[in-house]
């Protein structure tokens, strides 16, 4: 038995995407601007005191919106240089293998091949090894009983990954 799934990604599907698995690991932009928030407050308060080391909180604050930002332009840039992304993009499951069909060529990849899945409420994600990563969005999918046929396949061959806060 296998399942074919069809589909595309726009820049701003992608970066949702993106933004989906960073939460999953614990480094989401939400988190990110709530530990500058937080940071940033300490700082204040700790120059409000007279205490000079608020410098480094109000420093460690720009920091983290810093990395939001380069990442988010990071991750844009590497979405507009894919090919892969240029087109559909055909993926076939099966209990031995995940085949796809894109504008970069055909693979085919035996389960072995991924390190972990994630799942959030919109996403699979195939973990690579060296952070490579297959988005798979669960509105490819027909109906029901293929999403729970998908995530089946995927949980009898992969381990989850581990789910972080934020």
């Amino acid at each position: 038995m296998a399942i074919t799934l069809t589909y595309s990604f726009t820049e701003d599907q992608f970066m949702q995407a993106a933004r989906a698995f960073w939460a999953y690991q614990g480094i989401g932009d939400r988190g990110n601007l709530v530990l500058s928030a937080l940071t940033g407050l300490v700082g204040a308060w700790l120059l409000l005191t007279g205490m000079s080391v608020g410098w480094i909180w109000i420093g460690a604050a720009g920091l983290f919106v810093a990395i939001t930002l380069v990442r988010n332009a990071l991750w844009r840039r590497g979405f507009r240089k894919s090919v892969k992304y240029s087109a559909p993009i055909t993926a076939r499951f099966s209990h031995g293998d995940v085949s796809t069909d894109s504008a970069e060529g055909n693979s085919t990849l035996l389960w072995t091949t991924f390190r972990k899945y994630a799942e959030t409420p919109d996403y699979f994600f195939l973990l690579l090894p060296r952070r490579g990563l297959s988005i798979l969005p669960k509105h490819a999918v027909q109906d029901e009983w293929q999403l729970e046929t998908l995530r089946d396949m995927i949980t009898s061959n992969l381990p989850r990954a581990k789910k972080h806060w934020t």
